[in-house]
């Protein structure tokens, strides 16, 4: 793998959501809503950058962490076995449990699907030979040549975990049932080691800060942010698509 190549291109990423959610810039959009404030928009801007694409210097152990993440996605008995039968966990945790749990799968997933969206830009930009530093231009045609069910997959997936710590009971319930599986983890060590561990407590984290960016709004406030992160994606991915009558132009 191209280390510094990738790493170049989750900066650009990241660049990219510094301009997508720049207050000066987005406030004179049509859509913007009225009761965001500079720091709204700053908090989520954060939140984006500091939990779904975090910088280079910091991926070492996150990449690791996402990677047994995928495992718990593709196999959510591992979590389930941790938690002894439904009736016991709906006795311990409440009848919130079932979409609680669901609530941490869908924050995994969303994470997982982040990290193959950056290796698919990786193998677009190995693909066409780009090297560091590229363009704009370039960079917008990695993006551009992603496939469009994932980025249409990813926006959804997003969308639904901005939804769900928007519900702040429910993410009380999330946060606690993870930390009982780390818990539980942590005192089983001849199954579970460290990069267990580490995921899990990633997933913790990206939810507990999901829970303060969110739970001191307001309900209407709350589907504003959630319909404004939907609208500013979809809208930078309609913005790679080629205009119409014009080419777009693969360098091969």
């Amino acid at each position: 793998m191209n280390t510094e190549l990738k790493n170049h291109l989750i900066e650009k990423y990241r660049e990219s959501i510094k301009v997508r959610y720049d207050y000066d810039a987005v406030k004179m959009d049509k859509r913007f809503p009225k009761k965001f404030t500079r720091e709204t928009v700053d908090e989520l801007r954060t939140f984006f950058l500091e939990n779904l694409y975090s910088p280079p210097a910091h991926r070492e152990k996150l990449d690791a962490a996402f990677k047994q993440l995928e495992t718990y996605v593709a196999h959510p008995s591992k979590i389930w076995g941790l938690l002894g039968n439904l009736a016991t966990a709906v006795f311990k945790f409440g009848f919130h449990f079932p979409a609680a749990l669901r609530t941490g799968m869908v924050a995994l997933q969303t994470h997982t699907t982040a990290r193959h969206f950056e290796d698919m830009l990786l193998q677009n930009a190995s693909d066409r030979d780009f090297q560091p530093p590229l363009t704009d231009a370039q960079f917008n045609e990695c993006l551009a040549a992603l496939d469009g069910e994932m980025l249409i997959k990813f926006i959804g997936e997003l969308t639904e975990l901005f939804v769900s710590i928007s519900d702040t009971e429910l993410m009380e319930k999330t946060i606690s049932i993870l930390k009982d599986v780390l818990t539980r983890m942590k005192d089983r060590k001849d199954i579970y080691g460290p990069e267990d561990h580490d995921a899990i407590q990633l997933g913790i984290d990206i939810l507990e800060k999901g829970y303060v960016l969110l739970s001191k709004y307001d309900d209407e406030t709350k589907r504003a942010i959630v319909e404004f992160v939907t609208y500013s994606e979809t809208g930078f991915i309609e913005s790679l698509k080629p205009k119409k009558g014009k080419k777009s132009v693969v360098k091969s």
